[in-house]
């Protein structure tokens, strides 16, 4: 399984090497007379089936290679394979090329302001950024269609019961307001959820997933109409929803980055008082 994966991942990263030389000889070929930017556009959508198809193979790989991999030791809690955190990696990379570009093409025409370097620079490096985020989903949905791991969302019928905990965990009047938007009572759990924490479970994937979910549907709208005609009402729903789903994004990231800081914070203070205690004893 684990060999036939590979074999499957290195023809789709030759294929897709192929294709990326093949547009690109197309494109640089003069027979159409492009500027940058639009001659970036039509590479960027003629790629993305490629690019997809890339993803799919290597998440094969990945779940071979995951479902293979060595058992966490009695008592360890293993909350990521290998394979999932390259993964995190991958689509991280694409995430600090597209957001920033991204936010500057609308940011610019706001503000009237210029860049120093040409706008179509900012483009083909979004571009790059967005490519390696659909490649990354491809990656991430194949895999965990191959593993059937679902340990991010709360089992089966539990999840209002991890919205509460979730609640619970949140300051009391912030708490209170989660808590009715979501229809539950806000209940302080004292068992752990299991790998992730019922912030993890209840709010932070499920977010992530929205957020991702919608720029990735929006941003394949936006390339389509290089390549075949799109409704101009669809269009504007979708260039409208690719912006909120960008802003959405960059506040789930400083979320994220809060939260990572605190429970590092967190768990620091609690190792430095176990070993306090434990030398006491």
């Amino acid at each position: 399984m684990r060999l036939a994966a590979a074999l499957v991942a290195l023809v789709g990263a030759a294929i897709l090497v192929l294709a990326l030389v093949t547009i690109a000889a197309q494109q640089a070929s003069g027979v159409q007379p492009f500027s940058n930017e639009l001659s970036d556009n039509i590479f960027f959508a003629r790629t993305i089936p490629f690019v997809l198809g890339a993803g799919v193979a290597f998440g094969m790989l990945g779940a071979a290679t995951a479902m293979r991999a060595r058992r966490a030791k009695p008592g360890e809690v293993r909350r990521f394979s290998r394979a999932t955190v390259i993964g995190h990696w991958l689509i991280t990379l694409g995430f600090l090329l597209a957001l920033p570009t991204g936010v500057w093409q609308y940011l610019g025409g706001i503000l009237d302001v210029n860049a120093p370097i040409s706008l179509y620079l900012f483009y083909r490096v979004h571009y790059i950024g967005a490519a390696i985020i659909l490649f990354s989903v491809a990656y991430f949905l194949t895999y965990w269609w191959q593993t059937g791991s679902r340990s991010l969302l709360p089992p089966r019928g539990e999840w209002r019961r991890h919205w509460s905990a979730f609640a619970g965990e949140l300051p009391p009047q912030l708490g209170r307001i989660v808590g009715r938007a979501l229809r539950v009572e806000p209940v302080r759990s004292d068992s752990p959820p299991g790998q992730f924490s019922y912030y993890e479970t209840a709010f932070s994937f499920p977010t992530w997933t929205i957020a991702i979910g919608l720029i990735t549907v929006t941003g394949l709208i936006k390339a389509l109409r290089y390549l075949a005609p799109v409704p101009g009402p669809v269009l504007w729903g979708a260039s409208t929803l690719h912006v909120a789903a960008m802003v959405l994004l960059v506040l789930k990231v400083l979320d994220h980055l809060r939260y990572v800081f605190s429970s590092a914070a967190g768990s620091s203070w609690s190792s430095a008082h176990s070993l306090r205690g434990s030398r006491g004893n």
